[in-house]
């Protein structure tokens, strides 16, 4: 049992270490930026798991539910986003269509969960719960705004679940979070952000890491055999991050502003938000179960990014305020679950999610709108190993928004935005 105990948990470092690998960690579009890929089975039933909580990934979800897992379980994944857009710019009446650059992110999650005696339970997790990704022509008429927008995370999450009785569990647990940003957009030296010339153009490139700690807790309840209910807390996060900005001026940029666009050191500053999860399981028979949830995500918090510049001759000036004031929203989930057999899972599911950002504050570092998901998957239990696989469809409304020159933001009209997600996960208990 050591043996094994020591072998899984090797395995959860290994993939921790993935995590952190540039382009291996999540940078997909959502509303907001929240990533809810946390691990196959989820991912097919909308994310609908939050009362379910009774496989390893329910450290992400509801860790309070994994006291329903006894010994020891170990589960790891990988999903597959592959995310397209296209937007279209207008400029003194003359319109210009511009596509997303179609790349595809694999972020993967691991969990290990193990009963320490018949109260407790420890599980620990790593995962990605923020992170987005938007790459457009770096010539392209929004460039001034941004033209690539990477911003990954992973978070690694221990927790103790401790199990009063048949009825209620709860569980708390501390996040650690990296996070990487690579932020790149276009400055214009002549200060016109004339998306038709270049002469002028500078290339900024930000690259920033932090370390953020935080919290959760959850409980799990039970009142029946069919009904069971989930609530789950997770905090907000002060994040700090401390980098590089560099730049890349043209020769007439360079001419122009001799005592401009110096690299330096660069600290930034944001806010994740507080969430909030709860979810109803209803199982009309053994082998039947039907989920619906609710996500309250406090995007408030999300008030504004914060660059501080060592050297004023960068930009000439030492502090960047970029005002986001998001708004709070709602994320809602439906999911279906069915066992023809024992050993045999059909699963399908449907979310809304609210887009937090007002008319007034859209960007190209996120520019969004609601998200609608269907979804599909099967799962497998053959002896101790387990394998899910879902497929995900996520589309957004078209939305306008209106121009902003002095930020660079053109009279914009987002259309065909739509996203594909692949997952599979591996599973063992003992």
């Amino acid at each position: 049992m050591r043996t094994k105990f020591t072998a899984c948990l090797s395995m959860l470092i290994i993939l921790m270490g993935l995590a952190t690998v540039p382009g291996f960690s999540t940078k997909a579009e959502a509303a907001g930026f929240a990533i809810y890929e946390w691990g196959a089975r989820g991912n097919a039933l909308g994310g609908a798991v939050v009362a379910k909580a009774d496989d390893p990934s329910a450290i992400a979800w509801n860790p309070a539910g994994i006291t329903q897992l006894e010994g020891t379980h170990i589960q790891a994944g990988v999903a597959m986003i592959s995310p397209k857009m296209d937007l279209t710019t207008t400029y003194n009446g003359v319109s210009t269509k511009s596509s997303m650059t179609e790349n595809s992110y694999f972020p993967p999650s691991a969990y290990i969960t193990h009963q320490i005696n018949d109260n407790l339970w420890l599980g620990v997790g790593t995962f990605t719960r923020f992170g987005l990704g938007t790459e457009f022509d770096e010539n392209w008429a929004g460039r001034y705004a941004s033209y690539n927008t990477a911003i990954e995370s992973y978070s690694f999450n221990p927790n103790l679940a401790y199990k009063f009785n048949e009825y209620v569990s709860i569980a708390a647990g501390l996040e650690f979070m990296k996070v990487r940003a690579d932020l790149r957009k276009k400055l214009d030296a002549s200060t016109l952000k004339n998306p038709n010339t270049y002469t002028f153009d500078v290339d900024q490139r930000i690259i920033v890491n932090g370390f953020t700690p935080g919290a959760n807790a959850a409980i799990h309840i039970t009142p029946t055999d069919q009904w069971s209910i989930g609530l789950s807390w997770r905090s907000k996060m002060s994040h700090s991050a401390s980098g590089s900005a560099s730049y890349n001026p043209s020769a007439a940029a360079a001419a122009a502003a001799p005592n401009r666009f110096h690299d330096t050191d660069i600290i930034m500053s944001m806010k994740t938000p507080h969430m909030f999860f709860g979810g109803l399981e209803y199982k009309p028979l053994d082998n039947l179960s039907f989920e619906f949830d609710a996500i309250w995500s406090l995007w408030s918090d999300y008030s504004h990014i914060r660059y501080e510049f060592e050297n004023t001759n960068a930009i000439g000036t030492n502090t960047v305020i970029s005002d986001k004031k998001w708004n709070d929203v709602w994320r809602f989930q439906f999911g279906v679950e069915y066992l023809p057999i024992e050993d045999l899972s059909l699963r399908v599911g449907y979310f809304y999610d609210q887009s937090p950002i007002p008319d007034g504050y859209i960007d190209y570092m996120l520019p969004t709108s609601d998200r609608q998901n269907v979804s599909l998957g099967i799962g497998w239990k053959y002896e101790n190993f387990t394998i899910d696989a879902a497929y995900n469809y996520l589309w957004m409304k078209d939305r306008t928004i209106e121009a902003r020159p002095t930020e660079g933001i053109l009279q914009t009209e987002i259309s065909n935005s739509r996203t594909h997600i692949v997952s599979l996960d591996l599973g063992f208990e003992f």
